[in-house]
C-alpha cells in the first residue's frame, strides 16, 4: 500500500528551482488502521457529538443515524474499493443505499441523495475527520518561523452523476481558531467538482446552510492559482472529471497563505475586525476531507470515491 505520510525525515523535491528541502517536524495525525469490526464500527458514527482527538467517519444531515446498521450489498462498484464483509455501514440494509467502507486505512464513500434525502435543506455530507475540542492539545502550526501545514491522502472519485440541480463534489478543510479574538474560520481547497475550475478562485464565504457553521469558508481550487493555499510538489490537481486510479493529494498551507487568507476574509467581512494579523495565534482544533452532495428537491446526485493514508504533517520550509 503506498503511503502518502512523510514518514522520512528529509525528502528532497527537486522540482524546486534551489533544490530547496523540506524537513518532517511531526506527524500531527496519521489515519488509525482499522481491522476489525467492533473498531470500523465504533468509528463511522451519524448526528452525535464526536470525541476530542478522534478520527470519525461523520454521517453529516441524515437525521436520526444511531445506530447505524451493517450493509450486505458490496459498495464497490461505485466507490471502487474492495473490503472483507462487516466492514461496510449505513443508514439502510438497503442494496445501493447510502454507505461507507471502513477497513484497513482505506474508506470507500457512497452518497446517494435519494437514499435518504437529506434532514435539512440540499445537502448531504459524509466527512473523513479529526477533531480537537481541547485546547490545550490543538496545535499552532505556525508558532514557529517557517512552517507548513501539510494534509495528504490518496484518492480516486470514479462515481459522479447527477440529474437536475444536483452536484456532487469534493473538498478538503482546515479549521483554525484565533486563540486572540477566538474567530474561528474554514480554510478549503476544492479538490472534485463538475462546475469547474473557473469558478472556484480565492472566495470569502460564510458556511450558512441550514445545518452549517455559521462560519467564514476562505477557499479555493487545488491549483497554482491560489494565494491561500497550494499543492504539494508530486499533487494531483483540481480536476472536474471522475477518475479511477489512485492519486496523490497533497494540501499544504503556509502562515504566509494563512494570513493572506484573514486578510481577505477581514476585508470582505468587517465586522470580524478582530480577527488575528498574527498566523503564529492561530490553532488547528479540526481538519476534515468533505464528499458532499448538494441535490434541491426534485434533483439527485451520487458520488462514490475512495480515499486512503490520511496524514496531517508539519513541515519546516
Amino acid at each position: 500500500m503506498k503511503i502518502r505520510c512523510l514518514l522520512t525525515l528529509v525528502c528532497f523535491f527537486t522540482a524546486l528551482p534551489s533544490a530547496q528541502a523540506q524537513t518532517l517536524i511531526e506527524t500531527l495525525f496519521h489515519q488509525p488502521e482499522l481491522n476489525d469490526t467492533a473498531a470500523a464500527e465504533a468509528s463511522v458514527i451519524g448526528e452525535v457529538h464526536p470525541g476530542s482527538e478522534k478520527f470519525y467517519v461523520r454521517l453529516g444531515n441524515y437525521g436520526e443515524t444511531t445506530p447505524l446498521v451493517s450493509q450486505t450489498w458490496d459498495a464497490e462498484r461505485f466507490t471502487g474499493l474492495s473490503v472483507p464483509a462487516g466492514f461496510q455501514r449505513g443508514l439502510s440494509p438497503e442494496a445501493e443505499s447510502t454507505a461507507v467502507q471502513l477497513h484497513g486505512r482505506e474508506i470507500g464513500i457512497w452518497i446517494d441523495s435519494d437514499h435518504p434525502r437529506p434532514a435539512l435543506g440540499s445537502l448531504l455530507p459524509i466527512t473523513p475527520a479529526y477533531w480537537w475540542w481541547d485546547p490545550g492539545h490543538a496545535p499552532m502550526p505556525f508558532k514557529e518561523t517557517g512552517r507548513e501545514l501539510a494534509m495528504s491522502f490518496d484518492l480516486k472519485v470514479p462515481t459522479a452523476l447527477a440529474d437536475g440541480k444536483a452536484v456532487p463534489y469534493l473538498t478538503t478543510n482546515f479549521l483554525f481558531r484565533d486563540t486572540r479574538s477566538e474567530q474561528q474560520l474554514w480554510l478549503a481547497a476544492i479538490i472534485f467538482d463538475p462546475r469547474g475550475e473557473a469558478r472556484f478562485p480565492d472566495t470569502v464565504h460564510v458556511d450558512n446552510w441550514e445545518g452549517g457553521t455559521q462560519l467564514p469558508i476562505l477557499f479555493s481550487a487545488l491549483n497554482h492559482n491560489s494565494r491561500w493555499l497550494h499543492p504539494g510538489p508530486d499533487s494531483a490537481l483540481f480536476t472536474d472529471k471522475p477518475f479511477s486510479d489512485d492519486r496523490p493529494i497533497s494540501v499544504r498551507v503556509t502562515a504566509a497563505e494563512l494570513l493572506a487568507a484573514v486578510l481577505a476574509m477581514k476585508q470582505a467581512m468587517p465586522k470580524l475586525a478582530a480577527a488575528s494579523e498574527d498566523s503564529r495565534d492561530y490553532q488547528l482544533i479540526h481538519f476534515n476531507i468533505n464528499p458532499e452532495v448538494y441535490a434541491p428537491e426534485g434533483s439527485r446526485g451520487r458520488l462514490g470515491l475512495a480515499l486512503r493514508e490520511v496524514c496531517v504533517d508539519l513541515l519546516s520550509r
